[in-house]
């Protein structure tokens, strides 16, 4: 094993690639279930696009403000250190 793969630095990139990649994965079932149930057309129709589009919008959202508070709280915690 090189030293360049226990690099904290790729680790950390490893690590967010991961995260994405998950929250990409029940972004995808949650807004698919609650935009098309179980019947979709060959084409999306335009309140199919905004329910799609607003769902998405809503779980990138929320997981920017998730990370911005626990990356707050972590600064916060190695203060008080």
């Amino acid at each position: 094993m090189s030293s360049e793969s226990l690099d904290p630095k790729n680790v950390g990139i490893a690590m967010d690639l991961i995260v994405l990649s998950m929250l990409n994965e029940k972004v995808r079932k949650v807004c698919f279930k609650k935009c098309f149930g179980t019947k979709f057309g060959e084409q999306l129709n335009k309140s199919e696009q905004l329910c799609l589009a607003k769902c998405m919008d809503r779980f990138y959202e929320a997981h920017s403000i998730v990370s911005q508070a626990s990356s707050e709280a972590t600064q916060n915690f190695s203060i008080l250190k």
